[in-house]
C-alpha cells in the first residue's frame, strides 16, 4: 500500500513539472510575442522571461530532490546517483527513482516471505 502512494506523489509531482516547464515555458514566450508588437526594440524582456522560466526549472528540479532525500530510507550510492540524475532530468530521475525503490520493495518482500532477515 506504501508503494501506491509513493507512486501518486511521484507521479503527481512529475506532471506538475511537465506543464509548468514543458507547457508554459514555450506558451508564455509565445503570447508575449503574440502581445507586443516588436518584440525586437526590447531584448532585455525576453532574457528575463528566459530567466525567469530557467529559474523556475532549477527551483521545481530542487524541490525534487529535497523530496527524494526525504524518502530515502537508506544512503546508498545509487540512491544518490538517482539524486543526482533528478537534478539534472526530473524525468527521467523520478522514473528511475520509482523503478529502483519498486525493486527493492520487492526484493525485501521476498527475502521476508522467505524466511531471510
Amino acid at each position: 500500500m506504501e508503494f501506491k502512494r509513493f507512486f501518486k506523489k511521484y507521479i503527481i509531482l512529475l506532471l506538475i513539472y511537465l506543464v509548468v516547464v514543458r507547457f508554459i515555458q514555450p506558451y508564455g514566450l509565445k503570447l508575449y510575442y503574440t502581445a507586443v508588437s516588436n518584440p525586437i526594440d526590447n531584448p532585455n524582456t525576453v532574457e528575463l522571461i528566459q530567466s525567469i522560466t530557467t529559474l523556475v526549472g532549477f527551483l521545481i528540479n530542487l524541490i525534487f530532490v529535497v523530496f527524494m532525500i526525504v524518502d530515502l530510507k537508506s544512503k546508498k550510492l545509487i540512491d544518490w546517483l538517482l539524486i543526482l540524475v533528478t537534478f539534472l532530468s526530473p524525468g527521467i530521475g523520478i522514473a528511475l527513482f520509482i523503478v529502483w525503490n519498486y525493486y527493492k520493495l520487492n526484493e525485501k518482500n521476498t527475502r521476508h516471505n522467505n524466511g531471510y532477515k
